[in-house]
């Protein structure tokens, strides 16, 4: 019976963690979808993939600009300063259960 609950609580993590690890990546791919199914039934196809080709090129522009590399911070001072900057931060924690 414990070895049930284990395997549940096992397979509701690995969910969340795929789900948190690649939620971008399916976000962006039923967004995708979306505006492809929606301009195609509007317009031609030649139409819907260039509109799909455009917001790959936004979408892949848009993950680079809001990334940064993880040697960025390799001090105290590199974290003073990124403070400062007055951009949003994302502070990312994890931990092992």
């Amino acid at each position: 019976m414990g070895r049930s609950k284990a395997t549940h609580f096992y397979l509701i993590s690995l969910m969340f963690t795929i789900l948190n690890q690649y939620s971008y990546v399916l976000i962006s791919l039923f967004v995708l979808t979306v505006a492809f199914l929606l301009v195609y039934r509007t317009f031609s196809i030649k139409i819907a993939l260039l509109s799909v080709l455009i917001l790959v090129v936004c979408v892949i522009f848009f993950q680079n600009s809001l990334t940064s590399s993880s040697d960025e911070i390799k001090d105290i001072s590199g974290w003073d300063s990124l403070h400062n900057s007055g951009r949003p931060i994302l502070l990312y924690l994890y931990s092992d259960f």
